[in-house]
């Protein structure tokens, strides 16, 4: 009998945050809400194995001299929360963690961010292992919510247009993040060509069906 799968409760959660609220991590490491996305871009992606790099972004990108360690209690429940991030998207039941932000509304910024470390660091590159337009589109909305297009694309919109955008794509987040799931599931694994058996009936030969017109004038109408 396989032993159970990990459980990630509030009170782990909570135990996580105070870890990566103790100095120095709370000068560089990721907050939860970061962690999370960065998590769901490692479990959605190409590769089937997190990359190596994921501890390191998630304590913080600075010098390794001068990067802070983690606990074993800190590494095993940031290694718990990946595992059950991961379980939880493929099976739908993910609840995106989302701190609410001081005017009071949920913060996409930082989860978005943590995402994007997360297509950044995987070892295989996303926009070569799909089609390039299509991860445009589909990351188009995260890079948006992030704050993170280019300037040039940014100063394209005035800021009602830009507020609009914004509105748009927290309205259709969820959406946005099942989508990139089920694309990658795709591209994973594609599904299986269906080869039939029978030869291919031409335009002018006799039907199939025994009706004696050909094939164009019958059911191949």
């Amino acid at each position: 009998m396989s032993a159970p799968a990990p459980r990630f409760t509030p009170e782990h959660l909570a135990r996580l945050e105070a870890l990566l609220h103790v100095p120095p991590l709370a000068d560089h490491a990721l907050t939860a809400d970061a962690l999370q996305g960065l998590f769901v871009a490692m479990a959605m992606g190409p590769d089937a194995e997190p990359s190596d790099d994921w501890l390191a972004v998630a304590l913080g990108e600075v010098e390794e001299e001068h990067r802070p360690t983690a606990s074993p209690e800190l590494l095993e429940l940031m290694e718990r929360f990946r595992d059950v991030t991961a379980r939880s998207l493929a099976d739908g039941s993910l609840e995106v963690l989302l701190y609410t932000l001081r005017r009071g509304a949920p913060d996409y910024e930082t989860w978005c961010r943590g995402f994007l470390l997360g297509v950044e660091i995987s070892p295989t590159d996303w926009f070569e292992e799909a089609d390039p337009e299509d991860m445009d589109e589909l990351l188009f909305p995260v890079h948006v919510l992030a704050d993170a297009l280019a300037d040039d694309e940014r100063a394209a919109y005035t800021p009602a247009a830009w507020r609009k955008l914004v509105l748009d794509a927290q309205a259709r987040f969820d959406d946005t993040i099942l989508r990139l799931r089920d694309y990658w599931a795709i591209v994973r694994a594609p599904p299986a060509t269906i080869r039939h058996a029978a030869p291919k009936v031409g335009r002018n030969d006799p039907c199939p069906c025994g009706s004696g017109r050909k094939h164009k004038q019958c059911c191949g109408r």
